[in-house]
């Protein structure tokens, strides 16, 4: 009797160990990491396109610039549909007269940062991500030129 209420204690410290380990997992946001503190300080966001399929938001493709250096940046950050998911997804930066800048790989978060110097430049921009059964992608005409 004694061993079948020892293995009831041990079961339920197991259990409680793992519930309280899961509400730990549950109180921190999806999104910690923010367009603007993945590309780092001074880069302020100038545009953005969501990737969704014909209900749901996937991902946010996000360009910043950073008017002191003179560099752009690109991230496609997933949203809380897709967080957590290790996905193929993507990013993507080209200064006009310049060669592509990109990051692609299984991420379960976001996909960059991709930096160019694009000064007096236009660029072109953008992101992707699959899930499910389609890819999304987004890229921008020649724009935001200066």
């Amino acid at each position: 009797m004694r061993a079948s209420v020892r293995r009831t204690i041990r079961r339920s410290a197991v259990l409680a160990t793992a519930t309280a380990a899961f509400a730990a997992l549950a109180a921190v946001p999806a999104h910690a990491a923010t367009p603007a503190s993945i590309c780092g300080s001074g880069y302020v966001q100038v545009d953005v396109e969501t990737l969704r399929n014909s209900t749901t938001a996937l991902a946010r493709v996000h360009l910043l610039y950073n008017a002191a250096t003179g560099h752009n940046c690109v991230v496609t950050l997933h949203t809380d549909a897709t967080a957590g998911f290790r996905l193929p997804t993507g990013a993507w930066l080209t200064p006009q007269g310049s060669t592509t800048r990109k990051d692609q790989d299984l991420y379960g978060s976001y996909a960059g940062p991709v930096r160019a110097y694009a000064a007096g430049r236009c660029v072109s921009w953008g992101g992707m991500i699959e899930a499910g059964v389609g890819t999304y992608t987004y890229t921008s005409p020649w724009e935001h030129c200066g």
